[in-house]
């Protein structure tokens, strides 16, 4: 992809300011942005490396010309960032202990980041005529797809490359070169001392990639799984019975593999009209469903009971809570979002509920009630159902039964039907607000959002179709005291009509 042509979709006149600049400055265009422009991907980030005078006064300068935001990243080491919706132009000076270009280079994480041009050049000519300088074999190393650092102590001076060995693996540029892999294998407990926040960051852009699965794979054979997920390694080698053929680990990981292969191609597990894009049209939403895949099953390690201690198989009763609770410390540990961490718990405290409506739903006993309640608790509910999906298809022991997968895309058909067709036009127009039950001599209270509760479970039930109906039924619960006891506004048990602990046994 040309450079000019690039930064003509950029805000700004960046492609005029650039072009200036280069003509009277020793200034290089460097790393990522070599990378990506060599290979035709898309770029919104360049790193200038400035030789003939100060980073922060070009910074201030770029800043000025083009009316973007000056944030000084590292000003120790010279490092400062103009930026301005989503594009951004890092400059820098030589690292430390670098008197050259090539020097720099040669200190960089992996030789395929370790490539430059000089700014007048990448401004005139495409790509493919650069003359680059490389000075550690990157760009072979590029068109080999092949990551390799250029020595064991470039991972050492930041660990956190280490980490970012997986992302650009998980980011489709190759693969970790063997003497690469043993040097990161040697020196995997070196990311305890790198910064939560600096690591959360590479895990969430690992998870954006569909190779999530395998970069986590492959962290796991090369020892720096344990490392990063430690309430996750509690589940290797912990048993689970026959329906699994896996761990509790491996299933994880394999729960997480089975889901990027039904996003990878949604249509063929799910019926067209289910909104997947939607659902996932933002990254946070990708990030939670796939942690929860990881860590869904994470409480069976801290649940588990062999057979006949308590049932004549294998269980782990109360693995959801506790698996929210492993996931909650990780994430918190790592400084997460806290709305990313609620929607992830939310999903893993779940994740059981599709199989217990598709038990209800096969024998007839699905309510209209019990629909809306998995709704209401799980507003969601599109990632609740793609998460069980990839449970179901990464359950294959011999006792599993291989039609689980088909049967939980109908009950998510007939799910988001009722939700379409009966909820949304339900919620628009609701049939009694809190000013009915004033009038009706009551005071506000926690008990209102019972009796409104009440009220829509009875109207998607059939019970109630208009506000006089409505109101006559507020009445007769009222003189029943149906709604100080609980009787309409009990949680649905999950074992409703069945038995959890055999399900349980099963998954």
């Amino acid at each position: 992809m040309d450079l000019r042509f690039l930064l003509r979709d950029w805000p700004g006149p960046v492609e005029e300011t650039l072009e200036e600049v280069a003509r009277r400055e020793r200034i290089f265009l460097t790393g990522g942005a070599v990378r990506d422009l060599l290979l035709g991907r898309p770029v919104k980030d360049l790193d200038l490396t400035v030789l003939s005078r100060a980073p922060e006064d070009l910074a201030r300068e770029l800043a000025q010309a083009l009316g973007w935001a000056l944030v000084p990243l590292h000003e120790d080491f010279g490092v400062y960032r103009v930026t301005r919706e989503g594009y951004t132009l890092d400059v820098t000076g030589l690292r430390p202990g670098a008197r050259t270009l090539e020097e720099d280079l040669r200190l960089r994480d992996f030789t395929l980041n370790a490539l430059a041009v000089a700014l007048s050049e990448a401004l005139e000519r495409p790509p493919e005529a650069w003359p680059l300088i490389d000075p550690c074999g990157g760009l072979s190393d590029l068109w080999a797809r092949r990551l390799r650092a250029p020595d064991r102590r470039n991972l050492l001076e930041d660990p956190l490359r280490l980490l970012r060995a997986y992302r650009f693996f998980a980011q489709d540029y190759g693969e970790i070169e063997p003497e690469t892999r043993g040097w990161i294998c040697e020196t995997a407990p070196e990311l305890l001392r790198v910064a939560a926040e600096r690591i959360a960051a590479e895990l969430l852009l690992v998870l954006e990639t569909p190779r999530a699965a395998k970069a986590f794979s492959l962290m796991d054979s090369d020892g720096v799984f344990p490392v990063l997920f430690p309430e996750l390694e509690e589940g290797r080698g912990v048993p689970q019975p026959d329906y699994h053929h896996l761990d509790v680990l491996g299933h994880g990981l394999e729960t997480l593999h089975q889901l990027e292969e039904i996003l990878r191609e949604p249509s063929r597990y799910l019926p067209p009209e289910i909104p997947v894009e939607e659902a996932l049209s933002e990254k946070e939403a990708l990030w939670a469903l796939k942690l929860s895949a990881l860590f869904h099953d994470a409480g069976k390690s801290r649940t588990f009971a062999p057979a006949g201690t308590r049932a004549p198989r294998i269980t782990f009763y109360e693995h959801e809570r506790v698996s929210v609770e492993m996931f909650e410390a990780w994430a918190e540990r790592l400084r997460l979002p806290k709305s990313l961490i609620k929607r992830a718990a939310r999903l893993i405290r779940h994740h059981m509920r599709p199989f217990f409506l598709l038990e209800l739903a096969e024998e007839e006993r699905l309510t209209p009630r019990a629909k809306r309640r998995l709704l209401r608790d799980v507003p969601d509910y599109p990632l609740l159902f793609l998460l069980a999906l990839a449970d179901a298809l990464s359950a294959r022991g011999p006792a599993s039964e291989p039609d689980t997968a088909r049967r939980l895309s109908a009950l998510f058909e007939d799910l988001h039907r009722f939700a379409q067709e009966v909820l949304a036009p339900a919620e628009r127009e609701r049939l009694l607000t809190g000013h009915d039950l004033i009038a009706l001599g009551l005071k506000p209270g926690p008990i209102f959002r019972k009796i409104l509760e009440a009220v829509e479970e009875a109207r998607v039930e059939g019970l109630v179709k208009d506000r006089e109906q409505a109101l006559a039924f507020v009445q007769a619960c009222l003189q029943e005291k149906a709604f100080f006891f609980g009787d309409r506004s009990e949680p649905l048990k999950e074992s409703e009509g069945f038995s959890r602990e055999v399900k349980e046994q099963k998954r």
